[in-house]
């Protein structure tokens, strides 16, 4: 919880968790540039990119070359972030800090965006925190650092959680599952096991009930652009 914090501010909070996570790592990161599973418009592409960016997750090119990479190895030994093969705590905390392996997005490595990215994503970050303390110094926090612990936890329970408890609609190699709370605490991440039967399709919904708000977002922008 946040000492001194407001009702709007949690608002504030919650909004910029939607950005950084549904639309930055989640629609941008994850579905568009690490599995290529729609086409967006070049904007969506850049504006998604750098809400992930300040969601402090990595850069595109660092958090897409280790999801590619688990995707090769999923529940191997040489999985980056396996729960089966690393201790739970490491996969929830340390992911994040593991050296990426730009070869497998070699694909976006000719993009000067990306590029851009990568190589200031320092920079970014500290030109974002510079603004939001000349806006107000508390923002850092509600605005930035909160969120970002937010996600950073999220999107280490879909690693953690999302390969060890929850059900399975289909028998992949892997042991990954799909667990409700998991998907509503992740904007549809949580339905990893539909995810890895078909990394493909940008939807991961397949039963009724299982509610994708990302998957949703990018039909309405495939339908209207």
């Amino acid at each position: 919880m946040l000492l001194g914090a407001s009702a709007e501010h949690y608002l504030i909070t919650f909004g910029v968790y939607f950005f950084t996570g549904c639309i930055g790592m989640s629609m941008t990161y994850h579905r568009l540039l690490a599995h290529d599973s729609w086409k967006a418009p070049r904007w969506f592409e850049i504006f998604g990119t750098l809400c992930a960016t300040v969601g402090l997750t990595g850069s595109s090119l660092a958090w897409c070359s280790i999801h590619k990479e688990h995707h090769l190895k999923s529940d191997t030994p040489e999985d980056p972030h396996s729960p089966l093969y690393i201790k739970w705590w490491k996969v929830q905390f340390l992911s994040m800090f593991r050296q990426p392996k730009i070869k497998f997005m070699r694909q976006k490595l000719n993009d000067p965006f990306h590029r851009f990215v990568h190589k200031n994503y320092f920079l970014i970050n500290s030109a974002y925190a510079a603004l939001l303390i000349v806006l107000e110094p508390f923002a850092l926090v509600y605005a930035w650092l909160f969120p970002s612990f937010i996600l950073w936890n999220s999107g280490s329970l879909v690693n953690t959680v999302g390969h060890l408890f929850g059900y399975r609609n289909f028998n992949t190699a892997d042991k990954s599952k799909n667990n409700v709370l998991l998907a509503l605490l992740t904007w549809g991440e949580g339905w990893h096991n539909n995810h890895h039967q078909n990394p493909s399709n940008y939807c991961f919904k397949y039963k009724w009930f299982e509610f994708d708000l990302g998957g949703f977002l990018i039909r309405l922008i495939k339908i209207s652009f």
